[in-house]
């Protein structure tokens, strides 16, 4: 599929996955890295999730290990986020000057807890910051999941629900008639893929973090694309925007942190660009 292809799926059930965008041949070394920095940081991360727990709110998934801005740690996936068939898919959807919004790396463990039907930010009604619905029917960000082992049925490939991106609202924040947030869809599907994929969606699309039931972990990348114009301030640790919808009001949010200058000036010189409004002095 080339990326005009790509985008027309998209628009019409939500989401894509698309193969082979890392190389069989470098998968293996990237995830053994990536996953190297998350359980490097692991307590960390933990402790902050706790946090925000313990504030009352609803985030993240028992039995999953995240880290924020991974490539802060390692830049050995960089390479490929300038791929045609995803930023390509981006920059036909949203035109010049699309910017990665997030970089994050997710381990799912055997066992871990189900997730809850959501759409994600900005239209993830648990956030602070969040457009209300009814939503306008247009694209404000292109999400993706980069598959770092194979996503199976057995291991947790993540559960979506095709077309879902067309509703004028998500279950996140309870209150839909008829909808359990947190129970099975009848026409939901799990997103599978060999290692390397990734799968791309639309961020209204509902999803929802599914049980991996194997022996083994499943890693993978959170990476998202953004258009030039969708304010991105409100997620980063620091802005008066952030420090005003979250921090004052006590609220949960996606929280993104900044790229530090010595991982940023590493960047192949094509990547740079979609970091460069990311980047800590």
């Amino acid at each position: 599929m080339d990326q005009f292809e790509i985008a027309s799926r998209l628009k019409q059930d939500g989401y894509c996955v698309v193969e082979n965008v890392i190389p069989a041949n470098k998968v293996d070394s990237i995830r053994k890295e990536v996953v190297a920095a998350q359980l490097a940081h692991h307590e960390e991360a933990e402790r902050e999730l706790e946090k925000t727990r313990a504030r009352g709110h609803r985030i993240g998934v028992i039995g999953v290990g995240l880290l924020k801005q991974v490539i802060n740690a390692t830049q050995c996936f960089a390479p490929y986020l300038a791929d045609p068939r995803v930023l390509g898919v981006a920059e036909e959807i949203f035109g010049d000057f699309v910017r990665i919004s997030c970089t994050d790396c997710v381990v799912t463990y055997p066992g871990n807890d189900r997730g809850y039907w959501h759409a994600d930010w900005p239209y993830n009604a648990t956030n602070t910051t969040h457009v209300k619905a009814p939503y306008p029917d247009i694209m404000m960000h292109l999400a993706s999941i980069w598959m770092l082992t194979p996503f199976t049925k057995e291991n947790g490939a993540t559960y979506i629900l095709p077309g879902s991106h067309k509703y004028d609202n998500n279950p996140a924040a309870g209150g839909m008639s008829g909808i359990d947030q947190d129970a099975h869809h009848p026409a939901e599907l799990q997103a599978t893929g060999s290692a390397g994929s990734v799968l791309l969606y639309d961020s209204r699309l509902w999803h929802a973090v599914a049980p991996n039931f194997s022996d083994e972990s499943r890693a993978a990348l959170i990476i998202r694309y953004a258009p030039w114009w969708l304010n991105l301030t409100p997620t980063i640790r620091g802005t008066p925007d952030h420090e005003r919808m979250v921090l004052e009001t006590g609220g949960k949010n996606y929280d993104a942190i900044p790229v530090r200058r010595e991982a940023f000036e590493i960047l192949p010189d094509n990547i740079k660009d979609l970091y460069r409004h990311w980047v800590s002095e």
